[in-house]
């Protein structure tokens, strides 16, 4: 009996030995994996995000502030009665959709898309209230000098759209920047 213990221990050590390889070799690969698709949609957020931001400095660029504050108070100076209407800006389909995994995105980049978001989340504030009856009531003075803070308020927001697609161009061509899982 004392001659079989030896070989049926070693056996068994050995056999505990592959399985804890097995284990090893299983588990960093399940990391590898979950590493690079964490990337991916990280990368996948940015390019959307950046697609998102791309489109509205197109827009952004496409006004000359002064002259459309100087159109609005021609119009104030010749046309009684007149108040001038604002668009609202566009819904941040993208943002909204990935806000709820922001945390994910490299921290230099989630700092300027906020910051361009949250521009473009006062700008629709205001726009609102330029909608309504009330400003219409308000005198010519207070109607210009809002519309000028809300087209004021537009050159910041195309400023926060450099500096967020900045961001994320630096990103982008650099994927290993920010990440804590070297």
């Amino acid at each position: 009996m004392d001659t079989w213990i030896g070989p049926a221990i070693l056996a068994a050590v050995i056999a505990g030995l592959v399985n804890v390889a097995g284990w090893f070799v299983t588990f960093q690969s399940t990391r590898r994996l979950e590493q690079m698709r964490r990337r991916e949609k990280v990368r996948d957020f940015q390019i959307a995000l950046r697609a998102e931001i791309r489109s509205e400095l197109r827009n952004l660029g496409s006004y000359d502030i002064q002259v459309q504050l100087s159109h609005v108070r021609k119009k104030y100076d010749t046309q009684p009665g007149y108040a001038v209407t604002v668009p609202r800006p566009a819904d941040a389909v993208v943002f909204q959709a990935l806000v709820g995994d922001i945390q994910i995105l490299p921290a230099g980049v989630i700092d300027p898309v906020v910051l361009f978001e949250r521009q473009r989340a006062a700008i629709r504030q205001l726009a609102e209230e330029m909608r309504e009856a009330r400003f219409a009531s308000l005198s010519r003075e207070q109607q210009t000098a809002m519309y000028e803070d809300y087209l004021n308020m537009w050159a910041a927001w195309r400023d926060f759209a450099v500096q967020a697609e900045a961001a994320l161009d630096t990103s982008l061509s650099n994927p290993d920047a920010g990440r804590f899982d070297r």
